[in-house]
């Protein structure tokens, strides 16, 4: 079953997710699309992601076992991104 939440909006969303695609890439993850919609995966984990006016809508689609909580993967996503906020 899918799990949405919902993350913080940066000012600026094109070097935010620049960096977050090359940070992904190098941990084995990936990032596509654009500041508007796209894909991410990490560690078997996949999702969709929709950039709205004043937050990122992150729907949380597979993960690779039904015994992971979604509240652990929602913050490990989270602390990804806290990461390349901070790191502007």
């Amino acid at each position: 079953m899918p799990h949405t939440f919902e993350l913080e909006k940066p000012s600026d969303i094109s070097a935010t997710f620049e960096r977050l695609k090359k940070k992904l890439s190098a941990i084995g993850g990936n990032l596509t699309g654009n500041e508007k919609e796209g894909f991410i995966s990490i560690e078997g984990v996949e999702g969709n992601y929709k950039v709205e006016p004043y937050s990122i809508i992150v729907t949380i689609t597979k993960k690779p076992a039904a015994i992971i909580p979604n509240k652990l993967i929602e913050k490990q996503i989270k602390e990804i991104f806290r990461r390349i906020y901070y790191s502007i």
